[in-house]
């Protein structure tokens, strides 16, 4: 009789449990219904849209920009920004950049708390994952007036490089040995890679004022460093050879490349980049030929933070686009943005116009590791 009467009490209070919960439902299905079906239509969408990172996300995105602290409404969690380029000239500042054909990079933030900024370059390091590029000679010589010998005391100015068929890499400048005078310069010969970063120069010929030197200096014992000087973060001369470290010899943001392969031809300079990952190359938001892609983590333009970005650079009037880190702002200012369902951004940048400014090359010993570019910009 008493297990009987235990075994009524157990049914009794599983009923009142269960009448206590439809009626707890009951409540909240009222409460809902309560609320405007505009509320309820525009909940049910974020439902959906809160979900679309995921479903968008590239399906091999955890190998090379992984999940590393907990995502939230402010912050995707993820080490940082893919990028993804395709036949597009894409600049760093002024004249110095790469005709891309197709290159997949990462950026990672200098500070992992914070997002990509695209208006401080240094706030994140560059790193080519997987493509190729050319470096022209316009770009080349961008490179060595307005950020190599651009600085005071410089013993070389007016450089002009030039790429030929075989392998080699002429330059041409005026050296300063005298107070007030510069004499005609050119030296020409060919670039070997070392590290994966290290492009080391060796000439084989030099001309001064026209004049064979290669031979003299030799009979007389004397190296190209005792002729000139470059004192410049990133390159300097040892001996004979010219060596450039692509890791540090680039306006910022701060490289960390790895070059497999390098070839020079009339083109200009081939280069290859690997790293650990080759990233399936993601679909376009519009499908052109020409863009630049940001696929996953934040970055933060104008005043504006996107989280598990979606956002496509593209040309406004069709063809090559042709822009720049420090003067995109200005690209989309005379250009326009659209937005898709999904959150996606394009945005359709005007053509580019060339502006010769950059900040001044420094001299290795006043050359800070992290060195800061964000001040100076193709804007003014």
């Amino acid at each position: 009789m008493a297990r009987i009467k235990r075994s009524l009490s157990i049914v009794a209070a599983v009923i009142v449990l269960l009448a206590i919960a439809v009626g707890v439902m009951h409540a909240f299905e009222q409460v809902d219904r309560g609320r405007p079906a505009l509320v309820r239509n525009k909940q049910s969408q974020l439902v959906h849209i809160q979900a679309l990172p995921g479903a968008l996300a590239p399906p091999d995105e955890g190998k090379y920009n992984p999940r590393v602290r907990d995502s939230g409404p402010r912050d995707s969690g993820r080490k940082g920004v893919p990028l993804f380029i395709r036949h597009a000239f894409f600049r760093i500042a002024g004249g110095i950049g790469f005709d891309t054909k197709t290159l997949s990079a990462l950026l990672i933030p200098t500070d992992p708390a914070r997002p990509v900024t695209l208006d401080d370059p240094t706030s994140f390091v560059f790193k080519p994952l997987h493509g190729s590029v050319v470096m022209r000679e316009s770009a080349l010589t961008a490179l060595f007036n307005q950020y190599l010998t651009d600085y005071s005391g410089t013993q070389m100015r007016n450089l002009t490089v030039r790429t030929a068929d075989g392998g080699r890499l002429c330059v041409k400048g005026q050296p300063r040995k005298l107070p007030g005078l510069w004499l005609p310069f050119e030296m020409s010969g060919t670039v070997q890679l070392k590290a994966g970063h290290l492009f080391v120069y060796t000439p084989h010929e030099i001309k001064i004022a026209h004049l064979e030197a290669k031979g003299l200096l030799k009979a007389i014992r004397l190296q190209l460093s005792n002729l000139i000087q470059i004192d410049t973060r990133g390159a300097a001369l040892e001996g004979d050879d010219v060596v450039l470290d692509l890791n540090h010899s680039l306006p910022p943001p701060a490289q960390d490349v790895h070059v497999s392969s390098m070839k020079i031809d009339h083109q200009g300079v081939h280069m290859s980049f690997t790293s650990a990952f080759d990233p399936q190359w993601p679909e376009p938001i519009v499908d052109t030929e020409s863009y630049i892609l940001f696929d996953g983590g934040d970055v933060k333009t104008f005043r504006s933070l996107i989280t598990n970005a979606r956002m496509q650079l593209v040309a406004r009037d069709g063809g090559k686009l042709d822009t720049s880190l420090y003067a995109y702002r200005r690209q989309i200012v005379h250009g326009h943005c659209k937005a898709t369902p999904a959150g996606e951004l394009v945005a359709y940048l005007a053509p580019y116009k060339p502006v010769n400014y950059l900040p001044p090359a420094k001299p290795r010993n006043q050359a800070q590791a992290g060195s800061r570019g964000g001040d100076h910009d193709d804007r003014r």
